[in-house]
């Protein structure tokens, strides 16, 4: 049922207040039974009519209210309540605790609804206090206390609307600092929108350049899980040939037993089983089977590495930055630019205990694959066809509020006149077809998104470090 604000809000003030009304109805109603304490019959009724009357208030509190709305619900309640308090009065001699039900209601009312509140309080005043007055009562007695919920129900009004009055002026507030907001809010989503165009000319240069980076490694991938396969498929293959010679043999044994137990000559069924057996090279198969098993496993977990290192390097990163374990990353990234590296340099990895960070998984893992496939060009421009290995090292390691990732090589070093310009977009020092110039840029560029820097000591003919320093997020941390 709709009802309109007044309503509602005395509707909502009401339930609120319900508990602070069923205490002080009690209270009132201890305060009665002690009054009429010795006159049974007094008691008795008082006992009776309470036992009504408080439940019937909690009902209209809870239910009529939504039902029937303020007036209907007020009017039924002022009728029950005025019954009962004359029935009480009249029957127990009106002693004095009745008439604090006045007061008592009067602090309940809501002044925001006026009419209701003192419609009900006046007529419940006046009925009451008439009959009262009528049955013996002294007058002063319920003027007395109809003033002083008069004083209540003033007392309340003036508390309300001293809180109308500063919940208008804060509204107000509200107002002007909303309008400045919406100004600021315009400025604001006009700058978001150059930065999210900016970003996704970013998002979309970055997830190009992963693409070519599998697509570049791709024939070393398919070579690196070709081969575990091919001994998988050896092992199978091999396998199958013992597990039929195998079957061979236990069908030899099923009819060995048959035979013993048709009366067949003991010697005779022996010299059979010892010949397939024989046959079947039964101890070759009890050593070379378990072999085959092993390298098959061995072959599926190279695979499963390589397919879960991919998975890992191609997820696409979300919008939000997670915690992530960096040297997970590391190894996997390695594990799949291992074609690029294998043939020119030897990989060291010397990975310490790091926090997690909070970061682009994807984004990182690209940064550590340019940086390593960099390394292993420059390997191979120093070990030329010499057939010479030269050397990869990887490190992470913990420093204070970030992380260090460190990637050095043994190539030819940077040279001088390049040193000022290696982070600039297309430039490369690399010949046609072999780099675009794109991967420093974008691992810089990568690195600064993530409130780090990319930083680089080299030396001709001796080799390049490159160092990549991330800070931890201390909440993720944390919360790790």
């Amino acid at each position: 049922m709709p009802f309109r604000p007044y309503e509602a809000r005395y509707i909502d003030i009401t339930r609120r207040l319900a508990v602070a009304s069923n205490v002080g109805a009690a209270v009132i109603s201890a305060a009665l039974l002690a009054a009429t304490w010795g006159q049974w019959r007094e008691f008795t009724i008082v006992v009776l009519v309470q036992g009504a009357l408080i439940p019937f208030n909690t009902l209209a509190n809870t239910r009529l209210l939504g039902r029937w709305g303020v007036t209907r619900t007020e009017v039924a309640r002022s009728v029950v309540n005025m019954t009962g308090s004359v029935l009480v009065g009249t029957l127990a001699h009106w002693p004095l605790p009745i008439w604090l039900w006045l007061p008592f209601i009067a602090l309940l009312f809501d002044p925001l609804d006026p009419r209701v509140a003192w419609s009900t309080l006046l007529g419940m005043a006046l009925v009451q206090g008439a009959w009262a007055v009528a049955d013996g009562v002294p007058v002063l007695v319920p003027l007395v206390f109809t003033a002083f919920a008069v004083v209540c129900v003033l007392v309340s009004k003036a508390r309300y609307g001293s809180m109308r009055d500063m919940l208008r002026e804060r509204d107000e507030r509200r107002v002007q600092v909303e309008q400045a907001h919406d100004e600021l809010r315009e400025a604001h989503a006009q700058l978001v929108r150059e930065t999210q165009a900016r970003a996704r000319v970013e998002a979309e240069l970055i997830a190009a350049q992963k693409l070519e980076a599998v697509g570049r490694l791709a024939a070393g991938i398919a070579h690196e899980i070709n081969t575990p396969v091919q001994f998988i498929g050896d092992s199978v293959e091999f396998l199958d040939g013992a597990h039929r010679d195998l079957f061979a043999l236990v069908e030899e044994w099923r009819r060995a037993d048959a035979a013993l137990a048709a009366g067949e000559p003991v010697e005779r069924v022996l010299e059979r089983v010892r010949a397939a057996g024989e046959q079947c090279d039964l101890p070759y198969l009890l050593e070379h089977v378990p072999k085959a098993f092993a390298r098959s496993h061995e072959g599926l977990g190279r695979v499963t590495e390589i397919v879960r290192s991919m998975k890992d390097f191609a997820h696409p990163d979300g919008r939000q930055k997670q915690a992530v374990d960096l040297n997970r990353a590391i190894v996997n990234t390695l594990t799949i630019a291992r074609g690029e590296y294998k043939h020119v340099a030897e990989l060291v990895t010397e990975l310490g205990e790091l926090p997690p960070v909070s970061c682009h998984r994807g984004e990182i893992s690209q940064v550590v694959l340019n940086l390593v496939v960099n390394a292993a060009h420059a390997i191979a421009d120093a070990v030329g066809q010499s057939g010479d290995h030269g050397r990869i090292t990887v490190r992470s390691r913990h420093d204070g509020d970030a992380v260090v990732i460190e990637i050095a090589d043994t190539g030819t070093g940077i040279p001088e006149p390049a040193r000022a310009r290696i982070f600039e977009p297309f430039f490369t020092t690399k010949e046609m077809g072999r780099g675009t110039g794109q991967g420093l840029a974008i691992a810089r560029s990568v690195v600064c998104q993530h409130g780090g820097e990319l930083t680089f000591e080299t030396e001709t003919g001796r080799g390049t470090t490159f160092r990549i320093r991330i800070p931890v997020d201390e909440g993720m941390q944390a919360a790790a």
